[in-house]
């Protein structure tokens, strides 16, 4: 009897089985659904055509170096296939530091220059992972230097440029990817209608950047 008793009451305290494949056990408490990971890196980009270096030209008080820039929106950065030809849309500017006034008239040696451009653009040698650039712009800018009023004109100025390119296109249920990365170097002259204290001719020399569109909410 109580052999009986203890085998029963053991039976009792065990551990309660539990059959995983129903709904009743821990199988089917996590969605079963498939997951989508999104791809690390931002979820909007335009396409840019990003460019950055130094920048030059002379004025009244002689040699003004600085840094310069531009972005804007590129045909060439949007297209998933190798293109040979490029149209843009975009900002620019420079910032210039001009030598001390030696007569002591005037602290203010800043200066700066900076508009909207139009960019058209042609390789001039490609490969499946290389190509090589000559562009066009027309500019609408203004201008200032030594502290003294601006003025408005407009511009024009070419470049030579090389990169290395990557495009495609990708689309996902979480996103979508448009256009061509790149990065490479470029050099640039351009002559403006600029503050009479800046000589007209001013020239840049930098690295470029193209980012495709990326679209993923």
């Amino acid at each position: 009897m109580l052999l009986s008793a203890l085998a029963g009451t053991a039976a009792a305290e065990g551990p309660d089985p539990r059959d995983h494949r129903t709904g009743s056990g821990y199988g089917n408490s996590l969605d079963d659904r498939p997951r989508y990971r999104r791809r690390p890196g931002p979820r909007f980009m335009m396409p840019l055509k990003i460019d950055i270096g130094a920048a030059g030209a002379n004025t009244s008080r002689g040699f003004a170096p600085g840094i310069g820039g531009a972005i804007g929106i590129h045909w060439a950065s949007l297209s998933p296939q190798p293109t040979d030809f490029d149209i843009g849309v975009g900002v620019f500017g420079a910032i210039l530091g001009a030598p001390k006034d030696d007569t002591g008239m005037s602290d203010a040696n800043g200066v700066a220059y900076g508009g909207a451009y139009l960019e058209f653009g042609h390789t001039l040698s490609r490969g499946s992972w290389w190509r090589t650039w000559a562009s066009g712009r027309g500019e609408y800018l203004g201008s200032a230097a030594f502290d003294e009023p601006g003025k408005a004109g407009f511009g024009v100025s070419g470049r030579l440029s090389a990169e290395l390119y990557a495009s495609g296109v990708g689309i996902e249920p979480r996103g979508l990817f448009l256009g061509t990365y790149a990065v490479g170097a470029y050099v640039e002259a351009g002559v403006r209608d600029v503050a009479s204290d800046i000589g007209a001719f001013q020239v840049s020399a930098g690295l470029t950047f193209r980012t495709p569109m990326v679209f993923s909410p």
